[in-house]
């Protein structure tokens, strides 16, 4: 699969072959419990060794109700993050994002904000996906107003659980394949 470039980042699919680097550093990312709390994940319990057999596992053999990408900085070509879709309900035509800046140097940068609005353009141009929304805690209101620059609005507020994480304060966004592409075509304006 080709590489997916958006104006500062590009990304590439979790089943391209990935180096003992890059998995190192997604391992890095994954026991960051400052970097989960804000993403809402939970610190791996795996080793090192056992979290480069399992995803070397999912990326051969993985669910097929995702798709994860890689995030690298154009300017550098450094891996700095990673995003992704999951949940995929393709009778519903919808999906969950979530998306991770793991390298501290480049998050409020604007690097999130062009990976997700470059895997919203990949997934509205290339699938029969019409809808793709996300949950933020309730006070990562950075994160909302990335999401809201790129087309995202909130549908709902208020009490959310998982099983990793119990209850918390949580605000839903989505966007539709619509808006997005009412976005992306710029209006013409007549001078009459």
């Amino acid at each position: 699969m080709p590489i997916i470039y958006g104006e500062k980042t590009f990304l590439r699919r979790f089943e391209e072959r990935m180096s003992d680097a890059e998995i190192a550093r997604l391992y890095e990312w994954s026991c960051d419990q400052e970097l989960l709390r804000q993403s809402g994940g939970t610190p791996t319990t795996l080793t090192e060794s056992e979290f480069r057999e399992h995803v070397r596992g999912e990326r051969l053999y993985g669910p097929t109700n995702r798709r994860m990408f890689l995030l690298f900085a154009r300017d550098t070509l450094e891996l700095i993050g990673r995003i992704g879709i999951f949940s995929i309900d393709w009778n519903r035509r919808d999906a969950e994002m979530g998306v991770v800046i793991g390298a501290r140097a480049y998050q409020d940068r604007g690097y999130g904000r062009d990976a997700v609005h470059t895997l919203l353009r990949h997934l509205f141009t290339t699938s029969s996906l019409n809808a793709i929304y996300l949950y933020t805690f309730a006070d990562n209101v950075r994160a909302q107003h990335s999401f809201a620059a790129v087309g995202f609005r909130v549908t709902e507020r208020g009490p959310r659980f998982t099983p990793e994480l119990g209850e918390f304060s949580g605000i839903k966004m989505e966007i539709t394949r619509q808006e997005f592409l009412e976005r992306e075509t710029p209006v013409e304006h007549s001078n009459s």
